[in-house]
């Protein structure tokens, strides 16, 4: 039975060394940037939904504002005597 032949590889010349280390430090630039955009995004998306629950919390407080002030209306004439006030 024949052994496998060992190609033997010629070890990379300094070109090869720098063009690889180029295309990596590229490809972490790409990625570096890439995780800032969606860092934005899910900090601006953050502020859009806290702003959105203070207005919606604005909103229901409102309401039970006008709710108390009806309920307080009639309430507060009918112990009063016509005359006075």
């Amino acid at each position: 039975m024949d052994a496998p032949q060992k190609t033997e590889i010629a070890p990379p010349t300094p070109e090869q060394l720098l063009t690889l280390l180029d295309l990596q430090v590229e490809r972490e630039r790409s990625k570096r940037a890439n995780r800032s955009r969606n860092r934005a995004t899910f900090l601006v998306t953050g502020l859009v939904v806290i702003l959105a629950a203070i207005g919606i919390a604005m909103l229901v407080a409102q309401q039970m504002l006008e709710e108390v002030r009806e309920h307080a209306r009639p309430g507060a004439t009918a112990g009063l005597i016509d005359g006075e006030r």
